[in-house]
């Protein structure tokens, strides 16, 4: 097969549609998460390359003033990023023996990541994929504990 070119986006995009589809039918939460996780970072570069702001960088500055208050210390924009990543890099990478295991809901960083995703997604004014919405009404439902009202 010859070699194409694609939209780093359109990938991203295709990337997230998988990670959603796998997440609902509950088939692989690591999977779900490290497609997803790729998919958030590419969106989110695209977003700085606008000059816009990513989810996390939304994120951050919430959470910060708490996080310095219960650490006692300032809380570092690599120390959030480290943290948010955690499982999603474990998922990726391992340098040594001593990395050989990950303790982690996967379920869970799969859920949230997927979030971030799609939050990135709508930030680039792209339209929501009807997985999307899928997504959303079982988020409301199993997350939030409301009805999903169209």
């Amino acid at each position: 097969m010859p070699e194409q070119t694609f939209q780093r986006v359109d990938l991203a995009k295709e990337q997230l549609e998988v990670a959603l589809e796998m997440f609902l039918k509950r088939s692989s939460f690591v999977s779900a998460l490290t497609l997803a996780g790729a998919a958030e970072e590419i969106l989110g570069k695209t977003l700085i390359q606008r000059g816009e702001k990513t989810t996390l960088q939304h994120e951050y500055p919430l959470i910060k003033p708490v996080e310095d208050l219960f650490r006692k210390k300032p809380y570092s924009w690599s120390e959030f990023i480290e943290k948010k990543n955690r499982v999603r890099n474990a998922a990726k990478h391992i340098k040594n023996a001593s990395e050989a295991t990950v303790t982690a809901d996967i379920e869970d960083e799969a859920l949230w990541m997927i979030v971030r995703a799609c939050d990135n997604h709508a930030r680039l004014g792209l339209e929501p994929t009807p997985l999307m919405q899928e997504f959303e009404e079982w988020f409301y439902k199993n997350v939030v504990g409301l009805e999903y009202e169209v």
